[in-house]
């Protein structure tokens, strides 16, 4: 007698094909590795610290709490900030579905269940399977612990597919780019502190203030001023005028505009406060170092 049943089949989202490694490490501040590129998915999470993560050419720093993933051949790397010992979790699989596309370029801030969830699947996995080499993780060898729980190697392959999905419903992402971190004048510095030297660059024929930047970065004035001193001491102001300087220079030697054109150019408040700024950073004043210029 024929049912009347219907019979559908499973949407298939992820599907992970092999497990290479995983592992927890407990690093100290002044960690580095050298880096690698191989041809299966890395996923990185800092349990505590921070770190900072090379991909390709894009330099950022993961915070605690937060996970990236590392495309097939994309060249990675890991370091400590040399401030704070770091705590990492990282699982690397090979899963060739479509939707592992998502994870490309960002960084998720795991909320208490995702959190919650990634423990278990580290729990589940390291009851099954274990390094060859504890002291090196970064060797990738990995083996299969005998006896290991029933069913423990596929609640992890489980176990890590539901998680990707979870993590494909997180809205709270931010891009690489945007964590982007640079070395400016010797000193590492994050995307916040580029924006903010960005800025004072680009209205150098402006006059800015502190509660101008913050509105830019959408950040109290207090943030911004504790953001910039991560990169130099004296204060945002007394750094804007001296770029302010160094562009008068320039025009000086030029020598297509007097003194007071200049100074309203870079819209100092009158010729005098030019004259002193001029010489705070140059120990000259601005005729000074007219006449001290090489004909």
């Amino acid at each position: 007698m024929k049912d009347n049943f219907t019979r559908l089949s499973f949407e298939k989202i992820f599907n992970i094909d092999k497990i290479i490694t995983i592992f927890y490490m407990e690093l100290s501040k002044n960690f580095y590795y050298e880096g690698e590129k191989h041809d299966f998915w890395e996923m990185v999470y800092i349990d505590k610290g921070e770190m900072i993560c090379t991909a390709d050419d894009k330099r950022f720093v993961l915070k605690s709490g937060e996970m990236t993933f590392h495309k097939p051949n994309e060249f990675h790397n890991l370091s400590g900030d040399s401030s704070v010992a770091p705590n990492v979790s990282i699982l690397t699989f090979e899963c060739k579905s479509r939707a592992m596309k998502h994870f490309e370029g960002k960084i998720f801030r795991l909320n208490a269940e995702e959190k919650s969830l990634l423990s278990t699947l580290f729990s589940e996995g390291l009851s099954c399977y274990q390094l060859e080499d504890a002291r090196n993780p970064l060797l990738q060898k990995l083996k299969v612990i005998e006896p290991s729980p029933l069913g423990s190697s596929q609640m992890t392959k489980n176990l890590l597919e539901i998680f990707l999905i979870k993590l494909c419903r997180n809205t709270d992402v931010v891009t690489k780019e945007m964590r982007q971190s640079y070395v400016i004048d010797g000193v590492d510095v994050p995307y916040n502190v580029m924006e903010i030297l960005d800025y004072l660059k680009e209205h150098i024929y402006g006059k800015v203030t502190i509660r101008d930047l913050a509105k830019h970065l959408d950040k109290s004035e207090s943030t911004v001023k504790q953001l910039f001193a991560q990169y130099r001491d004296g204060g945002i102001i007394r750094y804007y005028n001296a770029l302010k300087i160094k562009e008068a220079r320039k025009l000086i030697r030029e020598g297509k505009y007097n003194m007071t054109q200049i100074s309203d150019m870079l819209q100092f408040d009158n010729p005098q406060y030019f004259s002193k700024c001029f010489k705070a950073v140059t120990n000259m004043t601005p005729s000074e170092y007219k006449a001290s210029i090489m004909g």
